[in-house]
């Protein structure tokens, strides 16, 4: 285990030059030159697999502090890497095969990278590295898979934003502000809608969720209701009830909880004991 220190540029590109197979990045800020020097960093014999998980939302889009072009032209040129979004994520962790794992405060940013003071840990045992690559597909596996036309979707839709913020800014025109309002409103919903769309349907993210839970211990169901409504806020809309027939049935994302729970269920993956859910552990 080793102290990283800023700047910890060259403890990226070392990082960068020990992928081999794999490689598993987190974290909520991710901007154009870190990810062209992993790119340019790669030696060109080797194709491995990526997995970016980050934070995806408004204000970040907006300060381009999370920059989707970016990520898009780097998932083109390695089709291998899959993006995933988890809102609320806050970790920054670097992992290379089984080998290195770097745990920092530092984000994936120029910034980072060399102006900012930032500071981690570096390690190399196989079994701790393993660890933490399992917990952060753990972490992967809560959120959402992005697309490359969802990156480009959203590119355009940030383009939109930072003009309108500009003109809200720059203009006293009584209107500028109601537009980039809206524009704003406009990427809220597109974020929400690839939360929520029928290939990442809620009830597979709810599924996910609670078997992440039971892994760790046995839940009721009113103690899940409240771990998973903190894991995904833009998933659980306490102004939706489910209503049949005019007559209200309660929340609507508890009513998708419910039929995960029963689906697992019948899978046989969870069983209900004495009014708490646990994994069924087989073997």
């Amino acid at each position: 285990m080793q102290p990283v220190l800023s700047p910890w540029t060259e403890t990226f590109d070392c990082f960068v030059r020990s992928i081999r197979d794999r490689a598993i990045v987190a974290a909520p800020f991710i901007t154009q030159k870190p990810l062209q020097k992993l790119a340019l960093g790669i030696p060109k014999k080797n194709f491995p697999q990526f997995s970016l998980l980050t934070n995806l939302s408004a204000d970040s889009l907006l300060q381009k502090s999370l920059d989707t072009k970016a990520i898009a032209d780097f998932c083109k040129s390695f089709p291998e890497t899959t993006v995933h979004h988890l809102p609320g994520l806050h970790a920054k962790v670097y992992i290379a095969d089984k080998h290195t794992a770097i745990v920092t405060s530092g984000n994936l940013t120029d910034n980072s990278l060399h102006r900012n003071f930032e500071y981690g840990i570096q390690i190399h045992d196989p079994v701790k590295v393993e660890k933490i690559a399992n917990d952060l597909i753990g972490y992967r596996n809560l959120g959402s898979l992005i697309s490359i036309e969802d990156l480009d979707h959203l590119t355009e839709l940030s383009e939109i934003l930072r003009s309108k913020y500009a003109n809200t800014i720059n203009s006293t025109r009584a209107g500028s502000k109601k537009e980039f309002e809206d524009q704003l409103e406009a990427i809220d919903e597109s974020l929400r809608e690839l939360r929520g769309r029928p290939g990442e349907s809620t009830n597979s993210i709810f599924t996910r969720t609670l078997l992440y839970l039971l892994n760790k211990e046995s839940l009721s169901t009113r103690d899940i209701h409240p771990l998973i409504r903190n894991i995904h806020p833009d998933l659980c809309d306490e102004r939706t009830d489910r209503v049949i027939h005019g007559i209200h049935f309660g929340r609507e994302w508890k009513h998708r909880v419910r039929g995960a729970q029963v689906d697992l269920r019948r899978k046989g993956l969870i069983e209900l004991v004495e009014g708490k859910w646990r994994l069924v552990r087989r073997g």
